[in-house]
């Protein structure tokens, strides 16, 4: 249920300590220096100047409405509501008294990076603020979708049941949900709500995108369920279907804090590759060069501490964009380095020039042939094996530097072949150990073809 008041202050005289306040950052011709946002009482807080270009304006004319908000706490991280904060309009958060100590906190924006040298837009423009009391008020000078924010843990009896939220102040924006909302209900009336940036939630992905470029979007659920399929597909190389606890994010950003896009979460990418997110022609046929760059962002996401080692970050994330590239896109439209023919050129090169190891650790591209073969040999088995295997290694058997965490991967990816790995591995300029040698020497030693005299 919702109520709609044109210019009404939901907040009264309510007045929170940690808010954050006006900017004195100006955009011009040149950016000028940009200055710690200070914290203010709410009614203190005014839009910032830059808010109009980014995030984004709101109409004079759109409503502000009361709406409760029913979320499961069972799912951590940010929860999506569907509603806006107008630049430096106040909003108000109220929740049940036993939630008071659960940790909740209200967002406002979802453009988290920090930038050190901003150039684009200010540095910070988003709020994050503890739920500590029934009743929460907060202002963002940039605006943005609210968020409340749940944390991993959550008391059992508090988890047990879906929690009623209640916010006050807030601008509709256009949300489609997964399962929930139809494509109908979507083309009716959503995505023309007046809020400048939309949400389009899978179960296992959720999109933010600015409302413009999903205002002629007719079916975000065959889009939702591609995108959905894309997370599965990394769980399922990656070995952890079923373990997930939330849903990934994925955000554009007129400038973000490093590459051209960025793991984590949310995952960062540029501000125009919005328009590929919401393609599902572009994304199926692997038709932009984005699609290849948010593939290899989840892989990043997907990545564990146990068997990334040195000079291997920018190659197993590979693993998982290679992988989609195949199961959902036909291995369409494939970028020059993954294929074979490159695979095979490169192998000859390295192996020419004497295998050295360091030039395998500075180039990606390089290091991703050496895993390429052996995904044709032994399939994609071979990844899913060994990484639900590493899942399974007691703590005293994890590695505990580069040297371990390298040796051990070439082990377990030869128990998963069958194979013994290491004289493969020395041919490509690996260091490999003699207790690495030793618990592999029970298996037949493999060579590609290529490798063979």
């Amino acid at each position: 249920m919702s109520q709609t008041k044109t210019g009404w202050n939901p907040l009264g005289p309510i007045v929170l300590s940690m808010m954050l306040g006006a900017s004195w950052f100006a955009m011009g011709t040149a950016l000028g220096r940009d200055v710690p946002l200070s914290r203010k009482p709410v009614q203190a807080v005014s839009p910032d100047p830059t808010a109009e270009t980014f995030p984004g304006a709101v109409p004079e004319d759109a409503p502000r409405v009361i709406r409760t908000i029913v979320l499961d706490p069972r799912i951590s991280r940010w929860h999506s509501t569907g509603l806006y904060a107008a630049p430096g309009e106040a909003v108000q958060v109220q929740v049940p008294v036993p939630w008071l100590t659960a940790k909740l906190r209200l967002r406002i924006g979802c453009h988290k990076d920090r930038l050190r040298e901003p150039k684009k837009r200010p540095s910070e423009i988003t709020l994050s603020v503890p739920i500590d009391r029934h009743v929460v008020g907060a202002a963002n000078p940039f605006g943005g979708p609210i968020y409340i924010e749940v944390p991993n843990e959550v008391p059992a009896p508090l988890a047990r049941v879906p929690l009623r939220v209640q916010i006050a102040g807030a601008v509709p924006a256009p949300y489609f949900v997964l399962g929930k909302t139809t494509n109908k209900e979507w083309q009716d009336e959503l995505r023309s709500l007046p809020a400048p940036w939309a949400e389009l939630a899978g179960r296992k992905i959720i999109l933010s995108v600015p409302s413009s470029v999903v205002r002629d979007l007719d079916a975000p659920e065959a889009l939702m369920e591609f995108w959905d399929r894309v997370i599965e597909c990394q769980d399922e190389l990656a070995g952890t279907t079923g373990e997930r606890r939330y849903p990934e994010r994925m955000v554009p950003d007129v400038q973000i804090s490093a590459g051209y896009m960025h793991s984590g979460y949310p995952i960062m990418v540029q501000y125009h590759s919005a328009k590929v997110m919401v393609d599902l022609e572009k994304l199926r046929t692997n038709g932009h060069g984005d699609v290849w760059g948010f593939f290899h962002e989840l892989g990043h996401n997907h990545q564990s501490s146990w068997w990334v080692f040195g000079g291997s970050v920018e190659v197993s994330c590979n693993f998982f964009t290679l992988y989609c590239i195949e199961k959902l896109c036909g291995n369409q439209n494939l970028r020059r380095e993954a294929t074979w023919e490159y695979c095979e050129r490169r192998l000859k090169e390295h192996v020419a020039n004497g295998a050295p190891f360091d030039e395998w650790r500075r180039d990606p591209f390089l290091g991703l042939q050496t895993f390429r073969l052996l995904q044709r040999e032994f399939g994609w088995d071979l990844y899913r094996k060994t990484f639900r295997a590493y899942r399974q290694l007691p703590p005293s058997m994890r590695p505990k530097n580069d040297d371990e965490k390298r040796d051990l991967f070439i082990v377990m990816l030869s128990r998963s072949a069958g194979r013994d790995l290491t004289t493969y591995f020395e041919k490509w300029g690996f260091p490999v150990s003699e207790a690495a040698k030793a618990q592999t020497a029970a298996l037949p030693v493999w060579l590609p073809e290529i490798m063979q005299p």
